[in-house]
């Protein structure tokens, strides 16, 4: 089975895709990406990737085109379906450099399956062109909450390109992979073509320092942003970080490799950290305070630790809600995050219990390997 992937360009949504695609490559199967972004990251997976958009420049996107459609999305953030419309049509527009090089692949590769990850358009171009089966890898739980025709809203926005293309309509996928736990989803029906994957996060390698393999002397707690959200300034992080300095705990400043002598010097129990692998952090920490993002959120859940979620865009606001609503931890808002609320992170015996709960749930679904052999079947 030939298997094409094409996701958006941000580490958050390539990463959450990488184990699916090493499942695939296990059982002998070929796997190509066509993605623009940070293709490197799937290069050094061990995979190979043709790189669809060379030379754009996200950022400016996300910042000239996206920039009122961010503003859009924050005034929306309780309208769940009006948030998603504006994050889905600003990801059309991050889509559009990768559309006729994804094509241009597919035709010459003749893949069996297309996958794309929920934002991406051009997974959907391509399939509707070749008329090939097309799987929609979700990156996240609970991600059908407020969620309007997404075939609708990047058509509307992409009309021309797949006109041009004689694509008459976006097509539906044939297959949603799902990592929504069972609780999580709740008592409904799950439609045939939903399938439950167990999420396995994948946060790339590195030299693991040997501190992180110490069981810690007191209270460990993660703080992270993200890939994204730190690019726009760290001005959201310095109220955490002035309330963790009155928690007998120590916090971990994950910010990837970025600039943070804007945030002057830094109490003693708060600890700055480079790029390391979310996992492998989240494996030694009690808790977590983080954005929202899809991949965070499942890596943490992964781990069955409590945290706290400050969205700041797209379907943040959906995890985020999903956490609560759960008995996970809670949404927040920076302001919300003071003293108080991190000892409640700390000590709620029924968050932390709900989060071991969930995380067994999340490890007896069917693993990456189970779903590639089950789709195999189901395309051959």
């Amino acid at each position: 089975m030939r298997i094409l992937i094409t996701t958006s360009p941000g580490m958050g949504h390539i990463l959450p895709t990488i184990s699916f695609a090493h499942a695939a490559r296990a059982a002998g199967h070929e796997v190509l990406y066509a993605s623009g972004g940070f293709v490197d990251a799937i290069a050094q997976a061990g995979l190979q990737v043709v790189d669809a958009s060379p030379g754009t420049d996200y950022m400016q996107i996300f910042s000239t085109v996206g920039g009122r459609l961010r503003e859009q999305m924050a005034a929306a953030r309780d309208d769940l379906g009006r948030s998603m419309e504006m994050a889905l049509r600003m990801f059309a527009k991050v889509s559009e450099p990768t559309l006729e090089t994804v094509v241009r692949v597919a035709e010459k590769w003749q893949p069996d399956v297309i996958v794309h990850t929920p934002m991406q358009a051009a997974g959907q171009l391509a399939a509707g062109k070749l008329g090939v089966p097309l799987v929609m890898l979700n990156l996240g739980m609970g991600q059908d909450r407020g969620r309007l025709d997404l075939r609708n809203v990047t058509y509307g926005e992409l009309h021309e390109h797949f006109e041009r293309h004689g694509v008459a309509e976006a097509p539906a996928p044939a297959v949603r992979l799902d990592v929504t736990p069972p609780s999580v989803r709740g008592s409904a029906a799950v439609p045939d073509q939903v399938w439950p994957m167990r999420y396995v996060p994948y946060n790339g390698g590195s030299v693991v320092p040997e501190w992180l393999l110490d069981k810690p002397e007191r209270r460990r707690v993660l703080i992270t942003l993200g890939t994204v959200v730190p690019a726009f300034g760290l001005g959201i992080v310095e109220p955490i970080v002035a309330a963790a300095s009155k928690v007998d705990a120590e916090f971990v400043l994950a910010l990837g490799n970025v600039d943070t002598s804007s945030l002057g010097e830094l109490p003693g129990n708060v600890r700055v950290v480079g790029y390391l692998p979310l996992g492998v952090m989240l494996s030694s920490c009690d808790a977590a305070i983080h954005h929202g993002g899809a991949g965070t959120t499942m890596t943490t859940v992964e781990a069955g630790i409590p945290q706290i979620v400050v969205p700041q865009a797209a379907d943040q606001f959906i995890n985020a809600d999903t956490v609560q609503a759960n008995g996970l931890g809670q949404r927040a808002t920076v302001a919300d995050v003071d003293v108080a609320l991190i000892e409640r992170l700390l000590t709620d015996d029924t968050w932390r219990a709900n989060a071991v709960r969930v995380r067994d749930e999340l490890h007896a679904m069917p693993s990456p390997v189970e779903v590639v052999e089950r789709l195999a079947g189901f395309v051959g």
